[in-house]
């Protein structure tokens, strides 16, 4: 099972509304439920009551706990992403994001970037747009003032060779190129 995140507070009592991927089934299910615990750092994690859950949601839990047991080799630590891009980039990617496993954040203008890479420590950002995109060189200029140590990785058209970016990964390539450009040894600059 994974969730992904969104750059934003919810303070206890607010309802929210959440979609939930499941990989073991292939299916998403959406579910609503009220905050009941802060998202607080370092961990950033929020609690949620699900209210009334729809019947796949007992197979989305018991895939989850089967998949807890079986004693799969577990990342050493859970990935911290901000994906950045416009509304319709970031819906063709959430698939790809969802089934990834890691605490993905998203934001879709400089100021939620700005926020993110000010509060939240980050592994990596991936900016779903094109190299040519007269948006990119600030967003990655900005993260990499505030952030030098996350990746900075374009997934879109391009193949540039900016000193602002990392990796540059076909829009079509997959996870496992993505994983890639966010291991692979790269100097901190």
């Amino acid at each position: 099972m994974s969730l992904s995140t969104t750059i934003g507070w919810f303070p206890v009592g607010t309802r929210l509304s959440l979609s939930l991927f499941d990989s073991w089934n292939s299916t998403a299910i959406e579910v609503i439920g009220d905050v009941v615990r802060d998202a607080t750092a370092p961990s950033w994690i929020l609690g949620v009551l699900v209210i009334e859950p729809p019947l796949e949601w007992s197979a989305l839990v018991a895939s989850a706990a089967r998949n807890s047991i079986s004693g799969k080799d577990k990342p050493t630590k859970r990935l911290r992403v901000l994906v950045v891009g416009d509304d319709h980039r970031q819906r063709g990617a959430m698939a790809l994001y969802v089934t990834s496993g890691w605490d993905v954040l998203f934001a879709s203008d400089e100021d939620s970037v700005s926020e993110a890479v000010s509060s939240i420590t980050l592994d990596a950002v991936v900016a779903e747009l094109d190299e040519g995109d007269e948006r990119l060189p600030p967003i990655m200029e900005n993260v990499r003032h505030v952030q030098p140590a996350a990746r900075r990785i374009v997934r879109g058209a391009g193949r540039g060779d900016s000193d602002l970016v990392h990796r540059f990964v076909a829009r079509d390539a997959g996870l496992e190129a993505l994983l890639d450009a966010m291991t692979a040894d790269i100097p901190v600059t």
